[in-house]
């Protein structure tokens, strides 16, 4: 049953997460639950791309979305990490519900600011754990009984930004 008022949501970011939050939205639409309403990205080209294939407003800055008011209520913040505390204070004060990727943020006190004003602004802050929702996490469960070790191997490539973080960190 479709809902009377859809969550109005939008994208800040469109690399490779952002794009899959662009996608599970507008497949979400269908439901009536939810609106995809706005993207934001730094690159003009990638909004252009969006823009075409999504045929919603697109943004080049925080600053831009947030003038256009367009009744958003929520958000994914698909930003790079060391962006999200000081983008993810903003939106809370904006007055706006915030999904970030993880991990929360570059650091503990950054994680603290986002906390602090998601409790000051009264807004929703939620860290985009979902693969604890990813149907083969959910079968394999029953037949984990008190492991003792694990091992863990990536399966995907690396994309530029992230390949890029992990050559040159510093810690």
């Amino acid at each position: 049953m479709p809902s009377l008022n859809p969550i109005r949501v939008a994208v800040i970011g469109a690399g490779s997460f952002g794009r899959n939050h662009l996608r599970v939205y507008r497949e979400l639409q269908a439901s009536g639950a939810v609106t995809l309403a706005a993207a934001v990205d730094s690159n003009p080209a990638v909004t252009a791309a969006i823009a075409a294939e999504y045929g919603i407003p697109v943004f080049n800055t925080i600053d831009e979305f947030l003038a256009a008011g367009l009744g958003v209520t929520a958000v994914s913040l698909c930003v790079p990490t060391v962006h999200h505390s000081r983008i993810g204070c903003q939106l809370l004060a904006a007055g706006l519900d915030l999904l970030v990727e993880k991990p929360i943020a570059s650091s503990l006190a950054e994680a603290d600011a986002l906390i602090a004003a998601a409790a000051a602004h009264g807004r929703i802050l939620q860290v985009g754990h979902l693969e604890r929702f990813n149907p083969a996490v959910t079968a394999a469960l029953p037949l984990l009984h008190r492991p003792m070790f694990f091992e863990a191997h990536r399966l995907s490539i690396f994309t530029r930004v992230r390949l890029m973080s992990t050559l040159f960190s510093t810690s």
